[in-house]
């Protein structure tokens, strides 16, 4: 009967002398986490061990930030429960982010198409022209010559956008932004002509001077729309 009783309370002393590896405690001396913390986190499982370790290693960096670091008496469950509950406000930061990203993309594209709807542009010709110091042309010159009709029912005063010319094999070369400050009525097309001095040191400016006529196309990008009761069309940043 004692044999029995003295069994028993061992078996009880045994069990109370074990404890759960989450309830281990942090050293604050990172010297001796080989010995007395690397033992208790090898009896987790395999993603308890990564949120430590997460842990840990977001504890250190922002401590060595300026951060206050683990606090005194973390214990790994303490440090798990942390990590889990900033992966989780991260996953919800970046799925606000998203979110966020979408709706801008969807605003974007909503007055890209409104835009486009409102005028058609179309690049006429180019031309490109040498040097001319009779006429006051110190520098080569790429011309244009832009197409503008206004498909709505309100007059225009000002167009600006972007031309980007794409070569043979579909890859965008370069592009020219303009700005047309004309009276469109509505129905009714203008031709604009401008250009820019050639840099040759310029790969964009370059590529579509020696662009030939019939190897290459063009699409329009607006920027903006301005009618003559002061109302504009404007894509988002």
């Amino acid at each position: 009967m004692r044999t029995a009783a003295t069994a028993m309370l061992a078996a009880m002393l045994m069990l109370s002398g074990c404890s759960k590896p989450t309830d281990a405690v942090i050293p604050s001396d990172m010297d001796s986490w080989d010995e007395k913390l690397a033992p208790e986190i090898k009896k987790l499982s395999d993603s308890e061990r990564e949120k430590v370790a997460a842990y840990l290693m977001r504890a250190k960096m922002g401590e060595a930030f300026g951060g206050g670091g683990i606090p005194p008496g973390t214990t790994i469950g303490q440090a798990i429960d942390a990590q889990s509950k900033w992966e989780a406000e991260q996953a919800a930061k970046r799925a606000e982010e998203e979110a966020l990203k979408k709706k801008l993309e969807q605003e974007r594209a909503a007055a890209l198409e409104q835009l486009n709807k409102a005028v058609t542009v179309t690049l006429l010709a180019k031309r490109e022209l040498p040097k001319n110091y009779n006429i006051g042309r110190y520098s080569e010159y790429q011309e244009f010559r832009i197409g503008v009709q206004n498909n709505t029912e309100k007059p225009i005063v000002g167009v600006s956008g972007e031309i980007k010319f794409v070569d043979v094999f579909d890859k965008e070369v370069g592009a020219v932004n303009f700005r047309i400050s004309e009276n469109i009525d509505p129905g009714k097309t203008v031709v604009w002509t401008g250009g820019r001095d050639y840099n040759q040191f310029l790969d964009a400016h370059r590529a579509v001077w020696n662009l030939e006529d019939g190897k290459y196309t063009t699409r329009f990008v607006p920027e903006m729309v301005v009618f003559g009761n002061g109302e504009k069309l404007t894509v988002p940043e």
